[in-house]
C-alpha cells in the first residue's frame, strides 16, 4: 500500500522521550530539563521543556511526506510569523536547516521543532465568541498565506486513490459503497464546473478546529500545520460549519474576508469531500499504522452518518 498513507508491513515506532531530547540537546544545541509524549498517532508530538522555555517537537511518520515537504511547511509558519499571524514559530536546528532526521525502524523520519504556544486547547462544545474568534483567526491565516511563496514542493493532502482505497475495503453491493462512490463522482463533477467559475485554488490549513487551537488572553494561536498544504481554500471552513456554531464562525470570518458566491456554491461539495477523507483516515491509514481496534470507536459509523446528512440535502439519490 502506498507507504504516504502510512500503510506499510511493520508496526510504527515510538521514539522514547529520551531519545528525543538527546536528539534536540545535539541538533538544537539546547538543555533540556524536561520531555513528555503529548499525542502518538501519525506523527509523534513531544513537550520539550528548557530553563528558558518550552518547545514542541513532531517526529513525523516515515514516508508521509519528506524532508524538504516538511522544510515548505516550516517555511509557511515562518512565512505566518513574519506576517503577524499568531502561529506556532519554526526553531531551526543550531546548522541553520528547519528539518533534522531520526533513525528509526520503519525508516528515516523527519522532525522539526516549534516554539509551544501560549494557553491552553478549548474544549468543546465552545461558544459563539469562540468560534466568532476561530472564523476571524482562519480568514487571516488565508489572507496572509495567499502572499506565501517557496521554492520547496508540497503535495496536496487530499489524492486521487482515496476514494478507490475506502471502497476497496467495502463489500461490492453495499450501500455504504455506491454512497461513497456516487457522492465523490458528483462532488468532483460540481467542484470542476465551479473552478471553472473562479473557485479559489489557495494554501489551506488543513485542519482548522479546535484540535489545533491555544486560547490564551492575548487571542487564539493555531498550531499544527501537517496537513496544511494547496487546495480549495473554502474547504477550512466545512468543520467549523458543520456545528452548532456556525452562523458566529462565518460572521467572524467573513468580517475579514467576504466569501464570494462561488465558495458558498462549493462549501457542501468541499463538506462530501472532506468526509470522504475523514473516512479514508479511519477505515484505511489509522487501521494500517496503529491497528484495527481503533474501527470499534465509533469513528467510522459517526462519519458514514456525517456523509450521509450531506449528500441527502444536496439530492444525491445514492
Amino acid at each position: 500500500m502506498d507507504s504516504r498513507d502510512g500503510s506499510r508491513d511493520w508496526v510504527r515506532s515510538v521514539p522514547s522521550v529520551a531519545t528525543v531530547s538527546r536528539l534536540v540537546e545535539s541538533e538544537y544545541r539546547v538543555a533540556v530539563t524536561g520531555a513528555v509524549l503529548v499525542r502518538s498517532s501519525t506523527n509523534d508530538v513531544y513537550r520539550v521543556d528548557t530553563a528558558v522555555r518550552s518547545y514542541a517537537v513532531k517526529v513525523y511518520g516515515a514516508g508521509r511526506w519528506t524532508p524538504d515537504e516538511v522544510r515548505w511547511e516550516q517555511q509557511l509558519a515562518r512565512h505566518l510569523t513574519d506576517s503577524g499571524f499568531p502561529i506556532a514559530a519554526d526553531v531551526p536546528l543550531a546548522d541553520g536547516d528547519t528539518v533534522g532526521i531520526l533513525s528509526a525502524p520503519e525508516g528515516e523520519r523527519p522532525v522539526a521543532m516549534a516554539e509551544w504556544m501560549p494557553g491552553e486547547k478549548p474544549q468543546p462544545p465552545g461558544t459563539d465568541a469562540l468560534y466568532r474568534d476561530l472564523g476571524r483567526s482562519l480568514a487571516q491565516f488565508h489572507v496572509a498565506a495567499d502572499h506565501f511563496r517557496s521554492s520547496r514542493p508540497r503535495r496536496t493532502v487530499r489524492t486521487a486513490s482515496e476514494v478507490r482505497e475506502v471502497s476497496d475495503v467495502l463489500d461490492t453491493d453495499s450501500p455504504r459503497r455506491r454512497l461513497i462512490e456516487g457522492a465523490a463522482a458528483e462532488a468532483q463533477r460540481q467542484l470542476t464546473r465551479l473552478a471553472d467559475q473562479g473557485l479559489h485554488w489557495g494554501i489551506r490549513h488543513g485542519d482548522a478546529s479546535l484540535d489545533n487551537i491555544h486560547v490564551s488572553d492575548s487571542g487564539l494561536h493555531f498550531y499544527d500545520l501537517d496537513l496544511a498544504g494547496p487546495g480549495w481554500q473554502v474547504e477550512d471552513l466545512t468543520p467549523a460549519l458543520s456545528t452548532g456554531f456556525a452562523d458566529a464562525f462565518l460572521a467572524g470570518y467573513t468580517a475579514v474576508r467576504p466569501l464570494p458566491s462561488v465558495e458558498l456554491e462549493a462549501l457542501p461539495w468541499l463538506r462530501i469531500m472532506n468526509c470522504l477523507q475523514n473516512l479514508h483516515f479511519h477505515l484505511v491509514r489509522r487501521p494500517a499504522s496503529e491497528g484495527t481496534a481503533s474501527l470499534a470507536e465509533g469513528w467510522v459509523e459517526a462519519g458514514f452518518e456525517a456523509l450521509a446528512a450531506t449528500a441527502g440535502p444536496l439530492g444525491l439519490d445514492i
